[in-house]
């Protein structure tokens, strides 16, 4: 995917959770514990200012985000996120794809396209989790953004969680997307998550639209079916880890 997919999706995105939170900013959150709508949208708005700003200059680290003051008087939420989401989109959309840039990542992304991937990827998946705390219906991206989104959690996360407990004692999980070219070999050591890519026999193996794939390698409950086969326990092991 190129930049200006990214950013189109990112704004239809954007657009669709500063219309929910135009709804009730208390309501709780399914799939985030602890949070309200409001919680959603604040973290989600604060990601996309940082990003663009980190994407904007190479400051070699964390950007300062001093300038930003939060929410002004007499705004609201909505209006704050939505501020924000057309800002990424503006200043992203002047930002080479080669051009480099710090990144958090230990993985591939020291470039700006980094960014491009990254705030789109989270934005989409917030805004499934805003539409289910708003109870309304899930709208959907084509599924090859969705392997997109299984793609990067491989290329990006998975790195970020060396050292973390997952006790997979090297038993292999197998992620099949049916509605687009998509499938990964994960093996689930005891203290990281190698990745491959392509057919191949696991274990276990989770197999389903790649949405609801993408939702299963974040920590949360897909909204479709997702067939299991193979030794269940695996399967377990890896869902108990995404939820970490």
């Amino acid at each position: 995917m190129q930049r200006d997919d990214y950013l189109a999706q990112l704004a239809r995105d954007g657009r669709r959770i500063a219309d929910l939170a135009r709804g009730d900013l208390a309501a709780t959150v399914p799939t985030c514990p602890g949070w309200t709508l409001a919680d959603l949208v604040e973290h989600t708005g604060n990601v996309h200012r940082w990003q663009t700003e980190a994407a904007r200059v190479d400051a070699g680290g964390f950007p300062d985000m001093s300038h930003e003051t939060g929410v002004a008087a007499g705004q609201s939420l909505a209006d704050w996120f939505q501020e924000g989401v057309d800002r990424a989109v503006e200043v992203m959309s002047g930002v080479e794809p080669d051009a480099t840039r710090w990144t958090w990542a230990k993985g591939p992304g020291d470039v700006a396209q980094w960014y491009f991937r990254r705030i789109a990827q989270e934005t989409y998946v917030h805004r499934i989790d805003a539409e289910l705390t708003a109870g309304v219906e899930i709208t959907d991206a084509d599924p090859a953004f969705a392997v997109d989104g299984i793609d990067e959690f491989c290329d990006v996360m998975i790195p970020q969680a060396v050292g973390q407990a997952i006790n997979g004692g090297g038993k292999t999980l197998h992620l099949h997307a049916t509605d687009a070219e998509g499938e990964w070999l994960l093996t689930l050591h005891d203290d990281r998550v190698d990745v491959a890519r392509g057919h191949a026999k696991g274990d276990a193996a989770l197999r389903g639209a790649a949405r609801d794939l993408l939702l299963e390698v974040w920590g949360r409950e897909p909204l479709g079916p997702v067939e299991v086969f193979g030794d269940e326990s695996v399967v377990a092991t890896f869902r108990t880890a995404a939820r970490l």
